[in-house]
């Protein structure tokens, strides 16, 4: 650890050679301490030993910027920086140890994986659309509900409400983050727990990149029924 102003005194040959000396390591050592030192420049490197920190002196030499995070356990660094970007139109590469590209974003904001990808594997757990990390094709949004009587959500994912609109068999799902077109895919599905054995089916209307009303028909009646269990996915690209 050795840390210096870099300023050589004019002074006699032997003090003259130990200051250079001295402010050769402080360079060599990216002024590495304890705490900043005392006389900062633009552009400067620190490593600040308390923290394990490397550190960046602003153009106008007034704030530090730190870069990385040097394990000195492990011997690997972690970018400490709110913002990643890439150098040119190639986008970003993520590569295991052996060289291997595994995951690219490319320029156009789509990923690119190389080998098995799975919710598993790409998920951070919090099942939320604003994760933005999903996998082409996989659900944008879904909703299962109860549609009898006072229709009420179980479970779902990226659907802000459920809106019963009065005759029987028809709701209107909307969305919390729209689609981009009006063009994406639905998947439906509906039954009955009890009380009704005929089958029942189900269709869209009202088709919109914010919502899009489900309708539940009975086969044997051919009439809009309710339905004590629907299901509905939705897939596409959101705006």
């Amino acid at each position: 650890m050795s840390q210096h102003d870099l300023n050589i005194a004019n002074q006699g040959f032997p003090a003259t050679r130990a200051d250079l000396n001295n402010a050769l390591a402080a360079l060599a050592s990216n002024s590495s301490g304890t705490s900043e030192p005392s006389t900062t420049y633009a552009n400067q490197l620190w490593y600040d030993t308390s923290n394990d920190l490397l550190k960046f002196r602003n153009e106008a030499d007034s704030a530090w910027i730190t870069l990385a995070y040097m394990n000195q356990t492990t011997s690997e660094w972690e970018i400490r920086s709110g913002v990643v970007q890439a150098v040119d139109s190639d986008g970003l590469l993520f590569k295991t140890d052996e060289g291997t590209t595994r995951a690219t974003l490319g320029d156009d904001g789509n990923w690119t994986f190389t080998g098995t990808v799975t919710s598993a594997n790409i998920s951070d757990g919090t099942d939320t659309v604003a994760t933005g990390f999903v996998v082409n094709g996989s659900a944008k949004a879904w909703v299962n509900f109860n549609g009898t009587g006072t229709v009420a959500i179980r479970d779902s994912m990226n659907v802000s409400s459920l809106t019963d609109l009065g005759p029987a068999g028809i709701y209107s799902v909307s969305l919390t983050n729209s689609f981009s077109a009006v063009n994406y895919a639905t998947c439906l599905g509906c039954d009955n727990d009890t009380g009704v054995t005929s089958f029942v089916s189900m269709a869209t209307d009202d088709r919109a990149v914010g919502s899009i009303s489900l309708l539940t028909t009975q086969f044997a009646s051919n009439s809009f029924f309710d339905c004590e269990n629907v299901d509905c996915s939705f897939h596409g690209d959101l705006a």
